[in-house]
């Protein structure tokens, strides 16, 4: 099962970077970390030896109107060792930097993330949608989401925005 990161943990990488916090109130703080830090933060958690975070075993985002936050769990194998760390992004342009350059394995989850709250993964190798259509211009999980209607137009599969929202 595992245990949560450790407090002093949690210190020694708010001292090395300034834009860390986290709630020491919570028995499982999140790590909060500047967009332009994540990916730093992140070969560290991995590649340093004292960490060793080995797999991100989940990416997801939440849309809070005002802003969105990328949510990513570490789990390090080595210590049986579990991290969130958690980014605040604009909301009228999400985007972060890919974590595929450390965990290959994020791929699909990035591309999910893409596709169903339009966050921008940066350096991607292949970001495209994955469950919905490409020319589906629309992400369903946002919360502004309206849910455009299907036409077929010269043959071809097109989507648009509903006449009357009542």
């Amino acid at each position: 099962m595992g245990t949560y990161f450790s407090k002093e943990k949690l210190d020694l990488l708010k001292a090395r970077f300034d834009t860390a916090e986290y709630d020491a109130e919570q028995a499982e703080p999140a790590i909060y970390i500047g967009k332009e830090q994540l990916l730093d933060l992140m070969k560290v958690l991995r590649e340093t030896p004292t960490y060793a975070f080995d797999r991100m075993s989940c990416l997801t985002a939440v849309d809070y109107k005002e802003y969105y936050e990328m949510v990513y769990c570490l789990y390090s194998r080595r210590y049986d060792l579990w991290v969130t760390v958690k980014v605040k992004l604009d909301h009228d342009n999400p985007e972060v930097e890919s974590m595929t350059q450390i965990w290959e394995g994020t791929n699909f989850e990035e591309r999910e993330t893409y596709d169903l709250m339009g966050i921008k993964f940066l350096n991607h190798p292949d970001l495209r949608r994955i469950l919905l259509p490409d020319n589906y211009e629309a992400h369903p999980l946002q919360k502004d989401f309206v849910p455009l209607e299907p036409r077929v137009e010269g043959g071809v599969l097109t989507w648009h925005k509903p006449k009357n929202l009542s």
